[in-house]
């Protein structure tokens, strides 16, 4: 399978997709990931989840 065919387009899902794929780490690579980070940040929604949710991360 093609791997663009793989990779979730971001633009197409509404935030709360792109939160559940993030906080269940439903992503397929680093990339992908970084995308949906990204996203999320542009659109202003879940800011505080997606702090917290580095802020867990580093604790790590």
């Amino acid at each position: 399978m093609n791997k663009q065919n793989q990779e979730v387009n971001v633009k197409n899902l509404c935030s709360r997709k792109l939160w559940e794929l993030l906080k269940n780490a439903e992503w397929h690579n680093k990339s992908e990931r970084f995308a949906i980070e990204r996203e999320l940040s542009g659109r202003r929604h879940y800011i505080k989840e997606l702090e917290q949710l580095s802020a867990r991360e580093t604790m790590h």
